[in-house]
């Protein structure tokens, strides 16, 4: 009896001891360091706001294509802290591809099991939808924001459920890029009439209000009074095809918008918001880059501003009118005056950096007043006759420190002495009103790349068919001709000597004056990672997260 009450005790104590041993073990593993997981929700501010609508048929600016972008995916797409070169280009909704010899076929092998957010399946069909619908819409602007892919694609056809091949009118160069552009974003057909396009309607509900549904994100909010956007929020699209890689990283993003640069500096230092992207002035990211609470992310720059001159009347649809106030511009102070630096000088449309740029520009001087004098004296205008002329801006925010960059060139051109300049101004919706009924006699303008190709920094600009969007009334067939040689050549060496004489072409007509090359900015709380900020411009919010 003796020997069982001690052999009860003993299994009693080993139980205890056993306890003790797997309690410790869990309590250690408890209180091993874990990667810090992400918080919920993201918050960012801006001053920009979506141009037109969320449609890829016509939408063509910055911050509403960065939106689709978040609603949709492409056939491909561009990899973080992509250069711009093809080997950049990785797989999205196609995971392979191949063209012809000729470059005139391209077939893409897409991907399966992916659905629109609806539960439609994805497949061939909507792919074809896609581009023979934006081809066929009859926008004021032209098919896909005038970019011309209809002079590009001849037609797409349907191999098989998971197969589409597309082609093309000429062996356009830059095609890998162009699929990787957001415009060429794959849409919804159960949202995206074949014969309109999706405007934004406040009756409607968020999902009828775009045209996608294959992105990172499902659009819970837009709202917007008088063409301006007041909240926007995004949450995670469960049906999203990388969901299994864990994108997105933030499930909400919060987009706040700021009626200027001012307002929205004090929202990343107060931490209202928790980051702040266009546009911040240079002096308050000169100064955030010395905040430790602040971080502040820089990337490669493919931003250009450039000034437009309205050739359908006096006094810029005389050529030597145009090249003495290209001549007057003064760009050393522009860089360092108004951006502190932040920018680069720029001689030419296409951007420094990329294939074909030359600064062809300069032969008119930065500045050469003798220059401006000399043009100007033959047509009448001197120290006394001053050339008088309008220079108009847009106030909304949409591009960085336009004020500022105005009364800059206001004070360069007139110091030539025979130049008089008044200014204009105008909030981004009206501006652009403007614009397309060839009311502002001079205006700046500023372009992020679609495709990152020197014929995204021509075609639409200076062809008589992509230029129609900027309403200048520029056409010159030696342009038109010489454009359409580059964008159907292969040869690298060829198309760096037709984008030469392209460029020198633009400098003898100057139907617009590049200005200056700007860097990309964002400003962020410490524990926000997965910022890209590369020549693409892409932003990708579907990469944001904040640390816990």
């Amino acid at each position: 009896m003796k020997n069982i009450k001690a052999i009860s005790r003993m299994l009693i104590v080993g139980i205890i001891i056993v306890i003790i041993v797997i309690a410790g073990v869990v309590g250690y593993y408890l209180t091993i360091p874990t990667t810090p997981a992400a918080k919920d929700t993201l918050v960012e501010g801006t001053t920009d706001s979506i141009e037109t609508c969320l449609d890829t048929a016509r939408a063509y600016d910055f911050f509403g294509l960065s939106i689709v972008q978040a609603l949709s995916s492409g056939l491909v797409d561009f990899k973080p802290g992509a250069t711009g070169s093809v080997n950049d280009i990785i797989p999205a909704l196609a995971t392979n591809w191949s063209s012809s010899a000729d470059g005139l076929q391209w077939t893409f092998i897409l991907r399966q099991g992916v659905k629109f957010d609806d539960d439609t399946e994805f497949n061939a069909t909507h792919v074809k939808y896609t581009f023979d619908r934006g081809i066929s819409i009859n926008d004021p602007d032209g098919a896909f924001g005038g970019v011309g892919y209809g002079d590009i694609i001849e037609n797409v056809t349907v191999v098989n459920t998971y197969t589409v091949k597309f082609y093309l009118r000429i062996p356009f160069s830059a095609f890998l890029s162009l699929m990787a552009f957001q415009v060429s974003f794959i849409v919804d057909p159960r949202y995206a009439p074949f014969d309109a396009v999706v405007e934004y309607d406040s009756s409607r509900t968020p999902r009828e209000n775009h045209a996608m549904g294959l992105g990172p994100y499902t659009l819970a909010n837009w709202t917007r009074v008088a063409g301006k956007e007041t909240e926007i929020r995004l949450e995670a699209n469960t049906r999203y095809w990388d969901a299994s890689n864990g994108l997105p990283k933030t499930k909400n993003i919060i987009i706040k918008f700021y009626s200027d640069a001012t307002n929205l500096a004090s929202a990343i230092r107060s931490k209202q918001v928790d980051v702040a992207f266009r546009q911040l002035q240079a002096v308050d990211i000169q100064d955030m880059m010395t905040d430790d609470t602040l971080h502040v992310w820089g990337g490669t720059g493919s931003f250009i501003q450039y000034l437009c001159f309205q050739e359908r009347y006096a006094p810029f649809n005389v050529t030597a009118i145009r090249q003495a106030v290209g001549a007057a511009i003064n760009r050393t102070t522009i860089v360092q005056t108004v951006f502190l630096g932040q920018a680069q000088k720029l001689y030419s449309m296409i951007p420094i950096g990329m294939s074909g740029h030359t600064d062809a520009f300069l032969t008119l001087g930065d500045p050469n007043y003798n220059k401006t004098r000399e043009l100007l004296a033959p047509l009448g205008y001197n120290e006394t006759h001053k050339l008088p002329f309008t220079l108009w801006y847009e106030t909304s925010g949409h591009y960085p420190q336009s004020a500022d960059l105005a009364t800059v060139l206001k004070s360069s051109i007139e110091a030539s002495g025979v130049i008089s300049v008044s200014l204009g101004s105008a909030e981004w919706a009206s501006y652009k009103e403007k614009r397309s009924r060839a009311e502002m006699e001079a205006y700046i303008y500023g372009w992020y790349p679609d495709y990152v190709d020197p014929d995204d920094y021509t075609y639409p600009f200076i062809h008589s068919s992509g230029g129609g969007w900027l309403n200048t009334n520029y056409s010159n067939p030696q342009m038109d001709t010489l454009i359409e040689w580059a964008r159907g050549n292969t040869s690298a060496t060829t198309r760096d000597n037709l984008y030469a004489q392209i460029q020198n072409l633009t400098v003898t007509d100057s139907p617009m004056i590049p200005l200056y090359q700007g860097s990309a900015y964002a400003v962020t709380d410490p524990k926000v990672k997965g910022v890209y900020l590369d020549i693409t411009q892409v932003w990708r919010y579907w990469l944001l997260y904040i640390e816990q």
